[in-house]
């Protein structure tokens, strides 16, 4: 796959406060990229992830109302593996390592140059290999492209359960509380704990795969990483 062809797949979401840079960033990706997305600050960045995800976030350090380090923070919260980019106006070795902390990959000191940064999003999306886990004797999951299989077939889930199930899927092997399934699944919106148990019920069965029950907390969806 070329480098244009790789643009094409990914969806982008930009953090930045200062509304020209970020119109300057979205406008020259979004004729190489699948879907760009443009946001003013921390806060408005995690909310649209929870609502759309992103394969790659663009962040500003320096934002109004929630900084870029605590956005980068909730999301890989919901999303370990996320990727990011980060625009720096500083040589500090400080903003860097901190933003290393939160995962962060790449880093491109600002003014931004949109042929950097296209080449810099190839970089970051283009797998060397693909990320498989076994869940269980029938099912694993590609999670570099998010796919599900069953006894090498893939299946789909309905929108709930794929909601649910990818939030799993990306904390595999560690608690996820019924307080992150609100937040990331429904949005913020209270859900009954008898509603989310039925829907992993239903993927239990479905899919055959183990959940373990951590008392009135949440689940763990046990897997072989």
């Amino acid at each position: 796959m070329d480098a244009h062809e790789t643009l094409k797949k990914i969806s982008v979401l930009v953090a930045e406060d200062d509304e020209m840079a970020r119109g300057l960033i979205v406008g020259g990706l979004k004729p190489y990229c699948g879907e760009v997305v443009g946001v003013a600050d921390g806060l408005a960045g995690v909310e649209r992830f929870k609502r759309t995800g992103a394969d790659v976030v663009l962040t500003d350090i320096h934002m109004p109302v929630m900084n870029g380090f605590e956005m980068m923070k909730e999301i890989a919260r919901l999303k370990p593996q996320q990727k990011f980019i980060v625009f720096t106006s500083y040589d500090t070795d400080t903003n860097l390592i901190k933003s290393l902390e939160q995962g962060a990959t790449l880093f491109l000191k600002k003014p931004i140059d949109i042929k950097d940064l296209r080449a810099m999003l190839v970089t970051l999306t283009y797998e060397k290999g693909e990320r498989l886990v076994r869940l269980s004797e029938a099912v694993s999951v590609n999670l570099t492209k998010e796919k599900i299989y069953k006894n090498g077939e893939e299946i789909y889930l309905s929108f709930l359960q794929n909601k649910i199930f990818w939030l799993f899927a990306y904390n595999i092997n560690k608690l996820v509380t019924y307080e992150m399934i609100e937040e990331f699944v429904y949005e913020g919106e209270r859900a009954s704990k008898g509603a989310i148990q039925n829907v992993i019920l239903r993927l239990k069965r479905e899919l055959g795969v183990k959940f373990k029950n951590i008392s009135e907390s949440g689940y763990i969806l046990v897997g072989d990483e």
